[in-house]
């Protein structure tokens, strides 16, 4: 049994329909219990934490992202900041 008894109450893609969750729900946020996965306020830092990694490689001058090597914008020729590719 859970620690707080409930599962978690969000709606996911199976292989032909929607389901709900089958993990044990951990925090509750506006009345709806969520597991850690699903909760809105994880899912919020995450996509913030993506989405200044990705704003610290873009050009500063044109916004295009690198790709590959590339040291240069192909559309501007501003140098890249460095960066981590994955």
């Amino acid at each position: 049994m859970t620690p707080t008894g409930k599962q978690c109450s969000a709606k996911v893609w199976g292989t032909w329909h929607y389901h709900i969750c089958t993990k044990p729900a951990i925090v509750e946020r506006n009345g709806e219990w969520y597991c850690k996965i699903h909760d809105p306020e994880y899912i919020k830092a995450r996509d913030e934490r993506k989405d200044a990694e990705q704003k610290a490689t873009m050009c500063t001058k044109c916004g295009s992202n690198p790709r590959g090597d590339w040291k240069y914008c192909p559309y501007c020729g501003t140098k890249y900041p460095p960066h981590k590719m994955k």
